[in-house]
């Protein structure tokens, strides 16, 4: 069973475009790995469950290599204000 958190919370995604402020711009291409594969930021603080990284943990290093360079791909996005 996956806990997907609290579902009467509102759940915001992350902007993960290269937006060095809002955005994964910061971060390395081994942060943005161990972030999928382990639901830990390079910060140490976990993401929320509602990223299946239990999954990806099992992916193929190719794999989350490919998923790396598509996201150095998207342009960087400010994050709009709720």
């Amino acid at each position: 069973m996956v806990d997907f958190g609290d579902v009467t919370k509102k759940t915001m995604s992350r902007n993960i475009t290269s937006d060095p402020d809002d955005g994964l711009g910061k971060w390395s291409d081994d942060d943005i790995k161990r972030a999928i594969a382990t639901g830990i930021r390079p910060d140490g603080t976990r993401l929320t469950h509602t990223m299946p990284y239990e999954w990806y943990s099992k992916v193929a290093l190719a794999d989350l290599n490919a998923v790396v360079a598509f996201l150095r791909t998207l342009k960087p996005l400010k994050t709009p204000g709720f």
